[in-house]
């Protein structure tokens, strides 16, 4: 496994470890339900974050790869996405997702889209090329 794609992972873990650790307490102090249920409910908890920020980490990784590769500017970005450029700040030749979460996925199938038909364009090439 690379490096790289172990950062959706880890940040899963840390989130949901922080999310069992907060539900069980409230569950435990301020619900005053018994041991069993509590960590019955933080478990949920912790399913749930973990899942909402690997797909968070994922996404975030997903689409700056994608930038990257193919070297988009903020005016590009946006055109691929029909949103705004000031939505994908450039600094440092990284790109900034300042964009709220909530739109991650959208913007995600459109630059895996791009990517597909790039993939396809230029493997039509190669087979002209030969």
């Amino acid at each position: 496994m690379k490096v790289r794609t172990l950062f959706p992972v880890i940040y899963g873990v840390i989130s949901a470890l922080i999310g069992f650790i907060a539900a069980l307490f409230i569950c435990l102090r301020t619900f005053k339900l018994n041991l069993t249920v509590s960590v019955g409910i933080a478990a949920i908890f912790a399913i749930f974050f973990y899942v909402l920020s690997y797909f968070r980490g994922h996404a975030s990784y997903e689409i700056k790869r994608i930038a990257a590769k193919y070297h988009l500017t903020d005016q590009e970005l946006a055109q691929i996405t029909g949103m705004q450029a000031s939505d994908f700040p450039i600094y440092n030749n990284k790109l900034q997702l300042i964009i709220p979460k909530r739109h991650w996925a959208k913007v995600l199938y459109q630059l895996q889209e791009y990517d597909k038909k790039q993939t396809e364009l230029k493997n039509k090439e190669g087979r002209r090329q030969q």
